[in-house]
């Protein structure tokens, strides 16, 4: 079973480069220097799965988008085409900021589960993964610690928590293509 949930659990992967609006719940989870945060929820069904290339196509609506799901997630073979997946996630904390490469195009990376202790009373079987947005920086505004960036989920904001990496913000000019690194936490249910 777990390893049937985290095959499904690396579905998500791109679910941050969706362009689709989540329902948000009213359920919160306690972010360290943010404070309480919702959990964003959204349904989506698995189009296609190559276990072969280890890449599974999923949709919401009429948007689909390619997700690769590394090894660490095991077998794909039980995901089929039209199942349903709900999508449980939480925004953390920005953990680092750089200027992208020049060239570099709006993009996620997300990389393996983290340990981190960003999140409080963070609901049971939520896991924790690091992730790399590629996004183009509009703003910082310093009175409230917000950033604007428009990356591949298009205009997002998020506060940002930790006085260096607001201090690198503070530097940045609209339109300079960044690279945030941020830690989330997620859960998948097969519905």
């Amino acid at each position: 079973m777990l390893k049937k949930i985290s095959a499904i659990a690396a579905v998500s992967f791109a679910l941050a480069g969706c362009a689709t609006t989540p329902t948000v719940t009213s359920q919160t989870v306690i972010v360290a220097g943010v404070g309480p945060v919702e959990i964003e929820r959204l349904e989506v069904e698995v189009a296609s799965v190559d276990a072969a290339r280890r890449r599974v196509v999923v949709k919401q609506g009429r948007q689909t988008w390619p997700v690769a799901v590394p090894e660490v997630f095991g077998s794909l073979e039980n995901l089929r085409p039209g199942d349903r997946v709900e999508v449980r996630r939480v925004e953390g904390v920005i953990l680092d900021v750089k200027r992208a490469r020049k060239g570099a195009k709006p993009a996620i990376i997300y990389t393996e589960a983290s340990a981190d202790s960003s999140f409080q009373n963070l609901p049971e079987r939520f896991v924790v993964r690091a992730l790399t947005v590629t996004a183009r920086f509009e703003s910082f505004d310093p009175a409230t610690n917000i950033v604007s960036y428009v990356g591949p989920a298009g205009p997002r904001t998020h506060v940002v928590a930790d006085p260096d990496i607001q201090s690198q913000l503070g530097r940045l000019k609209r339109g300079d293509m960044v690279e945030l690194s941020f830690a989330e936490a997620f859960l998948l249910q097969k519905i």
